[in-house]
């Protein structure tokens, strides 16, 4: 499906599934459509109504965090949630979108542990892969809400530097995340930056988009 129709954010969801990475199901609404009652049923409950503006997540603007993300939904609650994010339109529009935003419906994974990770240093460009981890969901990670365990992979090294007694990560975790994002970096063809979460030992990548500040 053509990312003028289903957003950034949903098409790069696609790509990373197109590259055999683990993504939580989820079904792209188009612009103008509406979810597809068969499909999001088989995803189950709870869901994650996300944003998929044209102009969100593209190489040279990522519109990270200007848009509305309803967690906690349920099949009854869906087409509330659909239309509080929708209603964003006017901010999708100064990202290049014309009319109605699309939408992501997926699968809520109840996540123990989450954040971002960047394949390249998005300050200086290093090949190192920069990962920022905290306990529980990504969007306090992604918001700036909670200050998280910083990691650095190098090689066969990590550089951990904790804010707690116990970090959020193991070093084969962070090798984990650091492989998984390298992989989604060769699959675009461009460094990116990926959130991700933890169910218990479980990886998933919720969210690919190009890093923009390089």
């Amino acid at each position: 499906m053509n990312k003028t129709a289903i957003g950034g954010k949903a098409a790069g969801l696609v790509k990373l599934q197109e590259l055999g990475l683990p993504v939580p199901p989820f079904v792209a609404v188009p612009v103008g459509e509406e979810p597809d009652e068969p499909a999001v049923a088989a995803l189950g409950e709870p869901l994650a109504v996300r944003s998929s503006a044209v102009g969100e997540d593209a190489a040279d603007r990522s519109a990270a965090g200007q848009y509305e993300t309803v967690l906690g939904v349920t099949q009854a609650t869906l087409a509330d949630a659909v239309a509080q994010v929708r209603a964003g339109t006017d901010r999708a529009k100064a990202y290049g979108a014309d009319g109605d935003v699309a939408v992501v419906v997926q699968r809520q994974i109840p996540a123990t542990r989450a954040g971002v990770a960047f394949s390249r240093d998005p300050v200086g460009g290093g090949d190192s892969v920069l990962i920022e981890c905290a306990l529980g969901a990504g969007e306090a990670v992604v918001s700036g809400e909670v200050t998280p365990d910083r990691y650095r992979v190098e090689g066969d090294r990590v550089h951990a530097r904790a804010t707690g007694i116990i970090r959020t990560l193991r070093d084969d975790e962070a090798q984990e995340v650091a492989e998984l994002v390298r992989k989604a970096e060769t699959g675009f063809g461009r460094p990116v930056d990926v959130e991700f979460c933890f169910e218990g030992r479980t990886l998933w990548l919720v969210q690919c988009r190009p890093i923009t500040t390089l």
